[in-house]
Parts: C-alpha cells; structure tokens; sequence
C-alpha cells in the first residue's frame, strides 16, 4: 500500500506526535514571509516616548493637543509620531484638572487618545486638590518632579512648559 502521508510527515523528529507537528507547520505559516515578527501595535517602533511637564493652566491646552495628535497621526505621514505621550502637570496648574475644569473637554479629548496624563500629588495638596475632583482617567504621581525623572529614566523625550 502506498502512504498518501508526505515523507516529511512519516519521520518526525523522535517524542514530536503528529499533532505537535501539525500544531508547529500552522504557526510557522502563519508567519510573515520576510521571517520578522510584525508589531503589535500601529505605532511606530521607531517613534519616542515622549511627556510634556506642565506648570500653568494655560499651557495644558497646548500640551494635551500636541500629545494627542502626536499618537492619532498615521505613521506613514511627515508629522511627528510618538510611540506614547505623558503629560505631567504640577504646581497651580493641578487645578485645571479638576472635574468641571476649562479644560476638561480637552482632556477628556487627550485621555481618549490614550495620553497618560498624571497630576502631582504635592501640588494638589497645597492647592486643596483631592484624587476625587480629579477628572476621571487622570493619574497621580507622588511628585510630578520625579515622575519626570523616572521617564526621562526610561528613555522618554522630555518638554518643560
């Protein structure tokens, strides 16, 4: 009787069962053909992680809107993309974060584009700022200061508004 089963398939390598095999052609298909795995995001993995350090009420605007478009814009196009945005707001300015806030339309718009914005907890606390007036999705960082310095840490490019 002639074996319909490919060569291949009849001498496996000893303690690999047919169905292991099966198992490790499909995923070795279901590869790229350039043999590089593809990213698991959109972004691109070249583009820098980035986080903007805010000091006045007025320059929140300004930096949630270039976090937020710097990772809604396509990679393939000549702005600049990042791979992550932070925003860092300490002092006086902590209080534009509150719920009800000027600017909460602006960061709920940055929140919503996945802009991590963090609120110094030294700051809150000699303006009279607790975690729930806080908009929701805001974080909190026991000082904004180091909380800049552990990104910076971790290869982020830093802005100071």
């Amino acid at each position: 009787m002639i074996s319909t089963v490919p060569l291949a398939l009849r001498r496996l390598p000893s303690g690999l069962g047919m169905g292991a095999f099966l198992l490790l052609a499909t995923a070795l298909l279901a590869l790229p053909s350039t043999g590089h795995a593809q990213p698991t995001t959109s972004a691109d993995s070249d583009a820098p992680e980035t986080a903007y350090l805010v000091r006045s009420a007025e320059a929140l605007p300004v930096a949630l809107m270039s976090a937020r478009t710097s990772l809604t814009r396509p990679a393939a196009s000549d702005s600049f993309t990042a791979a992550a945005a932070d925003v860092v707001v300490v002092g006086p300015a902590v209080e534009a974060l509150a719920t009800g806030s000027e600017h909460a339309d602006a960061l709920r718009q940055g929140l919503d584009a996945g802009v991590r914005v963090v609120a110094c907890e030294l700051a809150m606390e000699k303006v009279g700022v607790a975690t729930d007036d806080l908009l929701n999705g805001v974080d909190t960082a026991p000082n904004g200061f180091h909380e800049l310095f552990r990104l910076q840490e971790n290869g982020y490019v830093t802005l100071q508004l």
